[in-house]
C-alpha cells in the first residue's frame, strides 16, 4: 500500500464523485498509473473498463484523510477536563491537504506499516518513528494517568490505517515489462538506490506488497516472502506477451495441478508461460508460482526466527573438533572433556594474548577496549589458569553452544562427559575457518525478516549484516543464507547467562525501548556485554527487537518470566539445556496430573530418565540439585514451573518446518 500526493488527490475524487451520487468517475479524470496502483493496493476498481469507483476500504481511507486534512498540521492537544479514558493527550497534529505535500513525500509506505504494526505490539511508539508517525497524524503524545509517565502511543488515524492495510486485498497482476523488470532487480536487502525501475513499477510492486521498504526513511529495500517466490517463478517462466503472472493464472495452474485437467488452450497458455512442461508436468516455475499463490492467500509467517555466535565460542567449536581429531589419530585420552577442553582453551589464550601484547607493545591503549582490560591483567598474572578462568567461562559457552544445537553433551564408554559437534556445528565450523567473527542475531534477522508479509531490515541490521559478510553490495551471501537456514531449522534449547538472565530481567512483555534497557543496566553490566545478551535473547526467540528501537517478549519470553517467577534472587544459571534435559526426560517417564499443573515421578522412574536425558550420572545428579533449587522440580514431581520452562521451549521453536525461500542451491 502506497499512498503519495497523487494517491491522495485520486481518493479524494472518487469519493466527492461518490458523494456527489455519481455513479462513476471516468478514467480519463484519473491519473491511469495512479488508478492502478490504487487498484493493486484494493483501494479502488473498476466498475466497468472506464469508470472508476472506490472500494468500501478506498472510501474508509479517504474519510480519514479528510478528518486529518480538518485538523491540519498544527500540534494541537486535549485538555485534562475534556480528556477521557486511561490517558490525556498532550500533542497531535493533522496533515497539510495533499497540494501541499512535498513531491515524493509518501504518506503511506511499507515503512510506514511497519512503524504502525511495531507501535501496537509494543504499546507505544518506538524511537525512531516518533517524528514520522506524529507527522502523519498517526500518532499522538500522551501522559499516562495512573502512572503520570509520557510516551507516545497511536492515534485512532493510526490505527484505523492498521485496520485498512489488514483489511484489504491486494492484487496480483504482473505483465510481460513488469516481469522482466522483476528478473533484473536485486532481491535485497540492498539499498533502495539499487531499484533503477521507474517509479510506477516500484509503486506497483509496494502495492502488491512485492517488494518493501525500510524503517524509517526507505533507505533498504527487499523483496518480501511473495516477492521472492514470485521473482523465482518468473526466473524460469512467465515468458510472453501481455500478463504473465496474474491471480487468474495462478488459480487456473492450482487447478490443474489439482485435478490434472485443463481445456486445450488453457494447457497452452500454461505451457507457453513455462509453468507446466510439454507433457503436461509441473516445471520448477510453475511450483514457485504455487508457493506464490499460497503466500497471496495468507500463507506467510508471521514470526522472524535469528541466530547469534560470539567468536569465543566459535573458538571452542573448533577446539572440540581439534581434541576429536587427537582422540582419533594420537591419543584417546585427549577427547574433549570439560577439563581437557579447559586446558587447551587455556593454551590457545596464552597463545592469542601474548601474540597481542607482541604487536601493540607499550601502546595498550589502541588495543580494542574488549581485549585490553583482559590483556592488562594477563600482564601480571602469576596464574595463567587463574586468570583464564577469570576472564573466560568455558561452561557458558558450551552450555550457549548447546542451546543453539550446535553441540551435545553425552558420555563415553567410561561413563565420563564429553561434547560432541551436531551437524549444525560442523556446518559452522566451516563458515568460520573461513572469517572468524561473531554473528549477531539483528545481521542474521537482516535476512529472515524479509520471508515475512511487508518487511525490510532497517539500514543500521543491513549494515551490521554487511560488516560480518551475510549481505553482499545486494544480496545475501552464501554464509548468510547459511545462518538464515540455521535460524529457521535448528533447534533451540533454553538457556539464560547470568548476563543474560539480568537483562531479561529488565526487559518487560512490552513498552521498553532497547536504549532504555541500556540505560536501566549501565550501571551494572558494560555496554558491549548488555548488546551480546540483547543478540543472544533475541536468537533464543525469548524477545523480539522492533524496527522502530522498541523491545518486547516473545510468547516463549513471556512463559519463561513465569517460570522464573519462583527462582530464588542471585540464583546462578536456573535455565540451560542441562537443566532442561532433565525436566524434559522426568516428564516422558513421569505421569501429568493436570489440575495440579505437575507431573509425579515414581522413584523407580528416575533411572528411566536418566537414560532417557542421555547425560552421565553425575551431571545429571548435579542437574537435578539445581532443577530443585531453582523451584522447576520437587521432591517426587516436576512442578509447574518446570512445565512453563517445557513450553516456553517449545515457543522458542517453529511449531513446523519453515522453508525459506532463499535458500543454498
Amino acid at each position: 500500500m502506497v499512498i503519495k500526493k497523487q494517491h491522495a488527490v485520486a481518493l479524494e475524487r472518487l469519493l466527492a464523485d461518490e458523494e456527489a451520487n455519481k455513479p462513476y468517475t471516468p478514467l480519463e479524470e484519473v491519473d491511469e498509473p495512479t488508478f492502478v496502483e490504487l487498484e493493486l493496493a484494493g483501494l479502488a476498481r473498476f466498475s466497468t473498463p472506464v469508470r472508476l469507483v472506490p472500494t468500501y476500504l478506498g472510501r474508509e481511507l479517504a474519510l480519514l484523510l479528510r478528518e486529518l486534512y480538518e485538523q491540519g498540521p498544527a500540534a494541537w492537544s486535549e485538555s485534562e477536563d475534556e480528556a477521557g479514558g486511561e490517558y490525556v493527550v498532550l500533542e497531535g497534529h493533522g496533515l497539510d491537504k495533499p497540494e501541499a505535500w512535498a513531491e515524493g513525500w509518501r504518506w503511506i509506505g511499507s515503512e510506514v506499516i511497519a512503524m504502525l504494526e511495531a507501535a501496537e505490539r509494543a504499546g507505544r511508539v518506538g524511537p525512531l518513528a516518533f517524528e514520522p508517525l506524529m507527522e502523519r497524524g498517526l500518532a499522538v503524545r500522551v501522559r499516562d494517568r495512573e502512572t503520570k509517565k509520557e510516551y507516545v502511543t497511536l492515534s485512532d488515524a493510526g490505527h484505523r490505517v492498521l485496520e485498512i492495510y489488514r483489511a484489504a486485498e491486494p492484487g496480483l497482476e504482473i505483465d510481460a515489462a513488469l516481469a522482466d523488470a522483476v528478473r533484473k532487480l536485486p532481491l535485497g536487502p540492498a539499498p533502495a538506490s539499487e531499484l533503477p525501475t521507474p517509479a510506477h513499477d516500484e509503486h506497483r510492486l509496494e502495492a502488491m506488497r512485492i517488494i518493501a521498504y525500510s524503517v524509517p526513511s526507505s533507505d533498504v529495500f527487499a523483496f518480501t516472502a511473495l516477492g521472492q517466490a514470485v521473482k523465482k517463478a518468473l526466473a524460469t517462466g512467465g515468458w510472453g506477451e501481455g500478463d504473465v503472472f496474474t491471480s487468474d493464472i495462478l488459480w487456473a495452474l492450482a487447478d490443474y495441478v489439482d485435478t490434472g485437467e485443463a481445456t486445450e488452450a488453457g494447457l497452452a497458455t500454461l505451457q507457453a508461460l513455462g509453468y507446466v512442461g510439454p507433457a503436461g508436468e509441473l516445471l520448477p516455475a510453475g511450483e514457485w508460482a504455487l508457493e506464490a499463490l499460497r503466500l497471496w492467500q495468507g500463507g506467510v509467517r508471521a514470526e522472524v526466527w535469528s541466530f547469534a555466535i560470539e567468536a569465543e565460542e566459535a573458538e571452542v567449536l573448533d577446539q572440540i573438533a581439534a581434541q576429536w581429531q587427537k582422540a582419533t589419530e594420537t591419543n584417546p585420552e585427549e577427547r574433549p572433556t570439560f577439563e581437557v577442553l579447559r586446558r587447551a582453551m587455556i593454551d590457545r589464550k596464552v597463545a592469542e594474548y601474548k601474540a597481542l601484547l607482541e604487536k601493540y607493545g607499550r601502546k595498550l591503549d589502541e588495543m580494542p577496549q574488549k581485549f585490553r582490560l583482559i590483556a592488562e591483567k594477563f600482564q601480571g598474572a602469576a596464574d595463567l589458569a587463574r586468570w583464564y578462568d577469570e576472564n573466560f567461562d568455558l561452561r557458558e559457552a558450551l552450555l550457549g553452544l548447546e542451546s543453539f544445537g550446535l553441540i551435545e553433551t553425552g558420555e563415553d564408554e567410561k561413563g565420563k562427559e564429553v561434547f560432541y559437534l551436531t551437524e549444525w556445528g560442523e556446518l559452522v565450523l566451516d563458515d568460520q575457518k573461513q572469517q572468524r567473527r561473531g554473528v549477531s542475531a539483528t545481521a542474521v534477522k537482516a535476512i529472515t525478516m524479509t520471508r515475512r508479509s511487508f518487511s525490510a531490515p532497517g539500514y543500521a541490521w543491513w549494515n551490521e549484516a554487511r560488516e560480518q559478510g551475510l549481505v553482499g553490495s545486494t544480496e545475501p551471501t552464501r554464509s548468510g543464507l547459511f545462518y538464515a537456514q540455521l535460524a529457521e531449522h535448528s533447534e533451540r534449547l533454553p538457556h539464560l547467562s547470568k548476563y543474560e538472565l539480568m537483562v531479561f530481567h529488565a526487559i518487560p512483555a512490552r513498552g521498553l525501548s532497547e536504549e532504555e534497557v541500556y540505560a536501566a543496566l549501565e550501571k551494572k553490566l558494560d555496554r558491549e556485554r548488555i548488546r551480546w545478551a540483547l543478540e543472544k535473547l533475541e536468537a533464543r526467540h525469548l524477545i523480539d527487537r522492533l524496527p522502530d528501537g522498541n523491545v518486547v517478549e516473545t510468547e516463549a519470553g513471556e512463559l519463561l518470566d513465569r517460570a522464573l517467577a519462583g527462582v530464588p534472587e542471585g540464583f546462578g544459571n536456573p535455565v540451560n539445556p542441562i537443566v532442561f534435559r532433565l525436566i524434559e526426560a522426568l516428564r516422558a517417564v513421569g505421569s501429568l496430573y493436570v489440575k495440579e499443573k505437575r507431573v509425579r515421578i515414581l522413584p523407580r522412574n528416575v533411572e528411566e530418565a536418566l537414560e532417557y536425558s542421555g547425560l552421565p550420572k553425575d551431571v545429571f545428579d548435579n542437574a537435578l540439585e539445581a532443577a530443585r533449587a531453582a523451584g522447576f522440580v520437587g521432591r517426587n514431581s516436576v512442578n509447574e514451573a518446570g512445565l512453563l520452562l517445557l513450553e516456553a521451549a517449545e515457543k522458542m521453536n517453529p511449531g513446523e518446518d519453515v522453508h525459506g525461500l532463499m535458500e543454498l542451491e
